[in-house]
């Protein structure tokens, strides 16, 4: 029998006052203050000759770039194998841009420090392991709705879509030190982190930095690592609502994830093991050059127009999205080789009797709870936003409905390409396959 160990840490990577936030394309100018600061939670694991790490970032995502760069910090330090890491963001919208968004004011240096803070607390985590034992379960709670609205007229508007599906599971590890007290409890559920709106130019982790406080309060030293589940088309009931409103829901589901913890049952005997899968996602056909071009020249008359009126500041007009996206449309006919698929990575983990899946991106309800169904291990709990963040992966149906999820989203990434309906079906049967791979070792 291999001995667990297990070792958490957390750093502060709260931005300074003045830096953009992100999430938001209506924001202007930088955050005014600093309501609750943002955290890069983590969790490692060691058993026999394994060992993985689980971080939980207070950020709308990160680029495929930052998480190769964390993760070769990570094993530099540590020894842990990079693809042993499972870097997850919250996706809470009031943190600061970190080049995953086409939005003003990126700071590169702000991006590199964040991105050795991450790795830091690994580093950290790594260095306090100690005999532990572990559990999982699940809880059920309801603090989201289905936001693809469909309209009199056949069009999906965001709004509210009782009718559309949710995922009510509220998934829950607990890592006890040898005495029994909790050193780590990791809680993941479905919801987008945008009870507090654009409006919004305070620093604040959103409904999953209250998730955390919450839990953290109950069971004092005890690290909570929040892993955001298949949101990608759930928002919560408040949106554009106050502070008061995103400490409520938090401690809500805070309060569920206590009570699955404390019912239970943590060991020693607990198996680690980690895969990955890369899927390549087929992209969709470009618009033709010229409808590039003319979007160009129509977006940058409208902007200069509002501009002049002063509707807009210089940073909005610099930064604009949609001509941004047409510009490196066209840039990419320049190109004699141009992208055809994009790679996704698929990240699975084995925890004792739990698997943990990880998807790069805005992950529909739909994928989770169709993973979840078919995997062979009944506690399967899904972080969407780990290992990078592509933008949107929507169902099959979603490109038929159409809505801002499959017709507008990849424009504001700074994807030039959208997916092709086949990504629901690429993704889902890689994480499936990955569960079972993973249910069998």
């Amino acid at each position: 029998m291999s001995e667990l160990k297990a070792g958490v840490a957390k750093a502060n990577i709260t931005p300074y006052v003045g830096a953009f936030l992100a999430g938001f394309g209506s924001r202007d100018h930088g955050c005014e203050g600093v309501h609750d600061e943002l955290f890069a939670r983590t969790l490692v694991l060691q058993s026999g000759g394994t060992a993985i790490a689980i971080v939980s970032c207070d950020l709308i995502g990160l680029t495929r770039a930052s998480i190769e760069t964390v993760r070769k910090q990570i094993e530099a330090a540590t020894g842990i194998p990079a693809g042993h890491a499972m870097v997850a963001c919250t996706h809470t919208h009031s943190g600061p841009t970190v080049g995953l968004l086409r939005h003003p004011g990126l700071d590169p240096e702000l991006v590199h420090v964040t991105e050795k803070k991450i790795a830091g607390a690994v580093v950290m985590a790594h260095r306090a392991l100690a005999e532990a034992m572990l559990g999982s379960g699940k809880g059920r709670a309801r603090v989201g709705i289905n936001r693809r609205e469909r309209k009199p007229d056949g069009s999906t508007a965001l709004g509210k879509n009782p009718e559309g599906p949710i995922d009510p599971d509220v998934g829950v590890l607990r890592v006890d030190r040898a005495d029994g007290t909790p050193l780590a409890i990791v809680v993941n559920h479905a919801c987008h982190p945008v009870v507090l709106g654009g409006g919004n130019y305070q620093v604040s982790a959103d409904y999953p930095g209250q998730v955390a406080a919450f839990v953290e309060g109950v069971y004092p030293g005890a690290v909570c690592l929040y892993l955001n589940g298949c949101c990608g088309n759930i928002n919560p009931t408040v949106v554009g609502g106050t502070f008061e409103e995103a400490r409520r829901t938090g401690v809500f589901l805070g309060a569920e994830a206590v009570q699955v913890a404390e019912t239970l049952r943590t060991v020693a005997d607990a198996g680690l093991a980690s895969a990955t899968t890369v899927v390549e996602a087929p992209l969709a056909p470009l618009p033709s050059a010229e409808e590039a071009r003319n979007t160009v020249e129509q977006r940058t008359r409208a902007l200069e127009e509002k501009l002049a009126k002063g509707e807009i500041t210089r940073a909005l007009y610099e930064a604009d999205w949609q001509r941004g996206w047409a510009r490196d449309v066209m840039a990419e006919y320049s190109k004699t080789d141009r992208q055809r698929t994009r790679p996704l990575e698929v990240h699975g983990l084995r925890l004792g009797d739990a698997l943990l899946i990880g998807t790069p991106g805005e992950t529909f309800v739909e994928l989770g709870l169709a993973i979840k169904a078919a995997s062979p291990v009944p506690k399967t709990l899904i972080a969407a936003y780990a290992n990078g963040n592509v933008g949107y992966i929507p169902t099959a149906k979603a490109f038929d409905e159409g809505g801002y999820e499959v017709e507008s989203a990849h424009k504001f990434y700074y994807g030039v390409y959208r997916f092709t309906p086949e990504v629901e079906r690429l993704v889902t049967s890689a994480a499936v396959e990955l569960a079972k791979e993973l249910a069998a070792g």
